[in-house]
């Protein structure tokens, strides 16, 4: 399963999300879920732990300030493109 954060992360139930997905599940955050790239703390190590992988769109990244601050954060960018195939490549999503 893909799940969307487009929320920022301080809006929605952490422990929720964390709930319904598992260690086999994506996570990609967009508009305002990309905030998740800065935060530092015990329900960031959670989710990190919790998703297979975690991606980050770019452009929301740079419009809200924080693609410089993340390029040494080691994080998986997407453009639009790759956002679409990425969504095309899981049969259920779940936007957070």
């Amino acid at each position: 399963m893909l799940h969307i954060l487009l929320n920022s992360p301080y809006r929605i139930s952490i422990p929720s999300l964390l709930s319904f997905s598992s260690k086999f599940d994506d996570l990609i955050c967009i508009q305002d879920g990309v905030i998740l790239s800065v935060i530092n703390d015990s329900y960031l190590k959670k989710i990190y732990k919790n998703f297979n992988l975690i991606y980050f769109l770019e452009n929301d990244l740079f419009a809200r300030g924080l693609l410089q601050k993340n390029k040494k954060n080691n994080l998986i960018l997407l453009n639009y493109e790759s956002f679409v195939f990425l969504t095309y490549g899981h049969t259920s999503n779940m936007t957070w």
